[in-house]
């Protein structure tokens, strides 16, 4: 990249940075972008909603802690000063999104409830970094724990499904995208969740329990499930020999 190109793309980028922060954001077409699924309407109101939620509060509080989204290496500890600050805005967003969705219909603020509680928040912010940092419609993956980390929203399901107007019960979908090879909000906030949506049937919790163990412990104290079940399943899934490890991933931020 020459230095000219690199000073036009610095440009557009601050540009795109400043609109944010006072919430004039692009339009992204949530049905473009996951193309492999059929979004309902209100699937991409959730989506959008979240969007313009999260981003101009994101990069205000990024703004004034000097974190750089855009650098390569965007990530610079900086004591717990950035996640402090943050954490103090959680209550803001919520509040901020609770009044843009107030006059939306109970299908639609389950699903950004749902999105929330598995890293909605994060997801809007990385496809937004991904349009603004390329120009097309993307999700920008480079550094994605360590966004995770910093705006994952740690609000309990019963409390965020309070602050939303929700019925945690409702029988609506609960959300998986996919992008390219990766798959999105299928990562919970808090063991609470990881409870609830076993109990709502979205998991199966003998599954989840195999595949982290930070849920399986948590699981077997509750008497969710049993060692027995977790080898079972253990011995299903390799059955030429049982004492292969599966594949686990962290399910809980």
């Amino acid at each position: 990249m020459n230095i000219s190109t690199h000073q036009n793309l610095h440009a557009m980028q601050s540009l795109q940075r400043q609109y944010a922060e006072n919430a004039l954001l692009p339009n992204i077409d949530w049905q473009a972008l996951f193309q492999q699924q059929r979004l309902t309407p209100a699937q991409i109101t959730a989506l959008d909603t979240i969007y313009q939620s999260a981003i101009p509060l994101a990069l205000t509080v990024f703004k004034r802690l000097n974190f750089d989204v855009f650098s390569p290496a965007a990530y610079h500890p900086q004591g717990l000063g950035l996640f402090d600050q943050l954490a103090k805005q959680e209550d803001r967003f919520l509040h901020i999104l609770s009044s843009m969705a107030d006059d939306l219909d109970h299908e639609t603020r389950h699903q950004i409830w749902s999105m929330l509680l598995r890293g909605g928040a994060v997801l809007v912010f990385k496809v937004w970094l991904g349009l603004v940092k390329t120009g097309q419609l993307t999700i920008d993956l480079s550094q994605f724990d360590e966004l995770s980390d910093l705006l994952w929203i740690k609000t309990k399901p019963e409390q965020l499904a309070k602050q939303l107007r929700v019925d945690t019960e409702a029988k609506y979908e609960h959300l998986f995208l996919t992008f390219e090879d990766q798959v999105f909000l299928e990562r919970f906030n808090c063991l609470e969740t990881a409870i609830l949506f076993s109990r709502l049937g979205v998991y199966d919790p003998v599954f989840l329990s195999l595949r982290d163990e930070t849920v399986a412990e948590f699981f077997l104290a509750q008497q969710l499930v049993t060692q027995e079940q977790i080898e079972e399943l253990q011995c299903a899934l390799n059955p030429l020999n049982c004492a292969d490890q599966t594949s686990k991933q962290d399910y809980l931020v």
